[in-house]
């Protein structure tokens, strides 16, 4: 709590020295939000809106202004999402980008963590599979699993000329996508986004909650490190109402776990096999086109590893993990 207070009365005092709500006397002057200055990061407090050639449009989640990144991430506008978008199409005159890829694979981290977690995963899917592959990042402890899928929805209403997506997302990750194609699921035919959805590959996913974060939810410290969504993915808590919202992609899918290989696991609070922080079972989900488990695999550590990256990228091009022989499909998933 106190490093939240501390951190607005920072943003606070940014606001009233008028850096914010001048842009164009910053630029002049020089300072924090001036052109061209580095960024100090700030993956946990921002949500990308917008991605364009890897530049992007972000918004802060506590001050609600946006941003406007270029590829070494270096601000080039701050204030309004019209500021920046008017300063993006202005780059886009000047230098001629070529039209974007009519397939983009967007890759999206998990709970607690930056999207820089991603970064090995978005360079692999590139520079081995040539696919257009979009690290996409958002505030995983700052809002709630709706504002994660808005945030989404945003950045895939914005590919322009793009006519398929396809996802390749680490834990919680899922979770928002599923609740995004949820949000389309309600929506008419000719008020959703222009594209078709390809594959997913879901990476270590809480399909039916997270068993450690009921026991966590009561714990005050871990609660505001993780914020909301600690108490959603909590199966005796909001994962019951969250599960509701949640759609199984009616496009390809297949999920990746790790894991000891074994009925016991890493850790005895979680029941059967586990990847140190979900149980194995709770990452099926039925409809699944395969299913492959990296023996030896650590939760936090997943999408880093080159088994995985190598599996996620076979099945974004083929549909499948190893090999068409080697599928495992999951037709149905025990009652729970």
């Amino acid at each position: 709590m106190i490093h939240r207070r501390l951190f607005c009365l920072l943003a606070l005092a940014m606001l009233s020295a008028g850096s914010v709500t001048s842009q164009a006397h910053a630029q002049r002057e020089g300072g924090l939000f001036s052109g061209g200055m580095p960024t100090f990061g700030g993956g946990f407090v921002w949500s990308d809106e917008l991605w364009f050639h890897d530049w992007r449009i972000a918004k802060h989640s506590v001050i609600g202004h946006y941003r406007l990144l270029d590829p070494s991430n270096r601000r080039q506008a701050f204030g309004s999402f019209d500021t920046c978008l008017a300063a993006l199409n202005k780059v886009k005159q000047e230098q001629k980008f070529p039209p974007l890829p009519k397939h983009v694979v967007i890759v999206m981290h998990g709970l607690g963590a930056p999207p820089q977690y991603m970064e090995g995963m978005v360079g692999y899917l590139r520079e081995n599979g040539n696919l257009a592959a979009i690290n996409i990042g958002y505030p995983s402890t700052m809002e709630d699993i709706d504002s994660y899928a808005a945030s989404l929805d945003s950045v895939i209403r914005r590919l322009e000329g793009v006519e398929e997506v396809s996802f390749v997302a680490h834990s919680m990750g899922n979770i928002v996508i599923r609740r995004y194609l949820q949000n389309l699921e309600r929506l008419a035919p000719e008020m959703r986004p222009p594209v078709k959805f390809k594959r997913m590959v879901m990476i270590s996913p809480p399909n039916h909650g997270a068993e450690l974060a009921d026991r966590f939810a009561d714990n005050r410290l871990v609660s505001m490190a993780a914020g909301k969504p600690l108490e959603q993915l909590a199966p005796s808590r909001g994962w019951p109402e969250l599960e509701k919202q949640l759609v199984t992609p009616n496009f390809e899918f297949g999920i990746i776990v790790g894991g000891k290989g074994d009925a016991e696991g890493y850790l005895d609070a979680i029941p059967g096999d586990d990847d140190m922080l979900l149980s194995i079972e709770t990452s099926k989900l039925a409809g699944a086109s395969d299913f492959v488990q990296i023996g030896g695999g650590i939760h936090q550590m997943m999408a880093k590893y080159k088994e995985v990256r190598a599996a996620a990228l076979n099945f974004l091009l083929h549909g499948y993990f190893v090999s068409p022989e080697a599928r495992k499909p999951i037709a149905a998933v025990a009652a729970r």
